[in-house]
């Protein structure tokens, strides 16, 4: 059996929120009303944002992969949010005072460390593609669905 790793539920379009905490926190409800992961993810989420922030500066969209450790995860899922307006996020292995503005969030909800790392590498291998990146920014709940499937093999 292929495992589902997102489905429309986990997919947001347009969302408006002014901060990574309010987002995180409103984009982990399905996994939370699911058991995907433990209560304690979208508070796990943050705190290691703090510390290895995920922001990258990819071209014309800034992009984050937030997540978190294996523990806190039950089911295997990829949430995919785009924001109406960016937030501005720590760059991945930065200084401090390095940030990105960013619209595009795969927030990664993963058990196995190994599975983490394939779809790190599925992602790095689009994010460099300013086409793909745009098409993600503006596309719909079911054009973005259809290229998790089809292009990362969601």
């Amino acid at each position: 059996m292929i495992e589902e790793l997102t489905n429309e539920e986990n997919i947001f379009v347009d969302i408006e929120v002014s901060n990574f905490e309010e987002l995180v926190e409103m984009i982990a409800q399905p996994l939370l009303e699911n058991n995907d992961v433990t209560v304690d993810f979208p508070k796990q989420v943050i705190q290691r944002e703090r510390v290895f922030p995920t922001g990258l500066p990819t071209q014309p969209i800034g992009v984050a992969i937030p997540h978190t450790n294996p523990e806190f995860v039950y089911n295997n899922k990829v949430t995919i949010a785009t924001l109406n307006a960016p937030i501005q996020m720590e760059i991945m292995g930065g200084m401090d005072e390095d940030t990105v503005e960013v619209s595009i969030v795969f927030l990664l909800a993963l058990g196995e460390s190994n599975k983490q790392l394939n779809i790190l590498q599925k992602l790095m291998g689009i994010l460099n593609q300013e086409e793909i990146l745009k098409a993600l920014k503006n596309g719909s709940k079911k054009e973005i669905f259809a290229f998790a499937k089809n292009e990362l093999n969601l």
